[in-house]
């Protein structure tokens, strides 16, 4: 990946995973691919989501 994808884009291409993995169409080999890559995006975005909440903390910290 030459540049990092935003945190929408990182939604959206684990919701296209899942949607293709949903369709049962698809050989086990690319299921695990499948698998293996939204594995990868679920916790890339939920170490986004830590930071995120880690700002907000610190913005309401800040306020009071």
């Amino acid at each position: 990946m030459a540049k990092e994808m935003k945190f929408e884009e990182q939604m959206k291409k684990l919701q296209q995973i899942v949607d293709k993995m949903e369709q049962n169409d698809i050989d086990l080999d690319e299921s695990i691919a499948l698998y293996e890559e939204g594995l990868k995006l679920s916790k890339t975005l939920k170490k986004q989501l830590d930071k995120f909440e880690e700002k907000i903390g610190e913005l309401n910290k800040n306020e009071e």
